[in-house]
């Protein structure tokens, strides 16, 4: 795990294209660790021996697929993913420590800066046909040194998807109902630079089970 210092940052986007992450807004969050890659096939089979339930399998799902041990997991609902980081002691990111480790401090566009994506994530301009290997795009790490916050996978959050708040907010877990949960960070899948926004939001069902969706951890700092 790759450890966060405690910050203040300006979280969500003002840019058109992203206005599910408006209004932008002040967030200050204590000090946490987070997982340096996605959750890949082999880790989360570490945990099926002890409770944890099997994903989805098929055309794009990575789960019982020859070779695919280091690349993320996939066809994992919400649920699924947050039992794997309880198992392991943590949780789901929230989506402002989410959003933090991805861009940092200075405002930054995308995990690796603000030009514009092109070959620093896995993700599907001309034909890419499924995931990558975690740590296959250094170039694209963010300031903490995390990989694949852009792309291969969607991420799972722990908050449940719904409107930003105006004011600032210190350690914000997120709203306390809702329908959907909310996801960060774009897939293989996609070919739109809006959509790998370190700010970028999405949203689905906890019971959805994507091959283009996956998930990391966190836990506190100590």
């Amino acid at each position: 795990m790759a450890f966060i210092p405690s910050g203040t940052f300006l979280m969500g986007d003002a840019d058109t294209a992203s206005a599910n992450a408006q209004p932008p807004h002040m967030v200050t969050l204590s000090a946490y660790c987070m997982d340096l890659t996605e959750v890949t096939v082999v880790a989360y089979r570490g945990c099926t021996a002890t409770g944890c339930t099997t994903p989805s399998t098929g055309e794009y799902f990575n789960w019982g697929v020859a070779g695919r041990d280091d690349h993320p997991i996939n066809g994992v609902d919400w649920n699924q993913s947050r039992a794997y980081c309880q198992w392991r002691g943590g949780d789901l990111p929230t989506e402002a420590q989410w959003e933090y480790a991805a861009r940092g401090t200075d405002g930054r566009i995308y995990p690796w800066g603000n030009a514009a994506p092109a070959s620093q994530l896995c993700w599907n301009p001309t034909s890419r046909s499924g995931t990558c290997p975690v740590r296959t795009y250094p170039s694209g790490n963010s300031p903490f040194g995390l990989f694949d916050m852009a792309g291969n996978v969607w991420e799972w959050a722990l908050d449940f998807y719904a409107e930003y708040p105006m004011s600032v907010a210190i350690d914000p877990t997120g709203p306390t109902s809702g329908t959907n949960r909310a996801a960060r960070g774009g897939s293989w899948g996609f070919s739109k630079g809006p959509y790998v926004r370190a700010a970028y939001r999405a949203d689905g069902a906890p019971v959805n089970r994507s091959h283009t969706v996956g998930f990391r951890c966190t836990r506190g700092a100590t």
